[in-house]
């Protein structure tokens, strides 16, 4: 069994549990419950895909280039 599989029987069985456990239930909650992982996958795709993107633009950037000893973290100690 997959990791994707399991992830959708634990689904299948919260939207069963969550339902009460109707009987006969079974395979409406098991293609919900594959519809949901479906989407998730998507998101999954989505989001690395915009941080693919932002990786792309931060090392084409000026940012990408500063040299580590030219970066100072804040100073803790208010100037008086």
């Amino acid at each position: 069994m997959t990791d994707r599989e399991q992830e959708q029987r634990e689904r299948a069985y919260k939207i069963g549990e969550d339902e009460g456990r109707p009987d006969g239930a079974h395979d409406h909650h098991w293609k919900r419950a594959e519809r949901a992982g479906d989407l998730v996958a998507q998101e999954t795709d989505d989001v690395t895909k915009v941080n693919q993107q932002a990786d792309d633009e931060f090392a084409n950037s000026d940012w990408g280039h500063n040299n580590a000893a030219d970066v100072r973290p804040p100073s803790t100690v208010a100037p008086d």
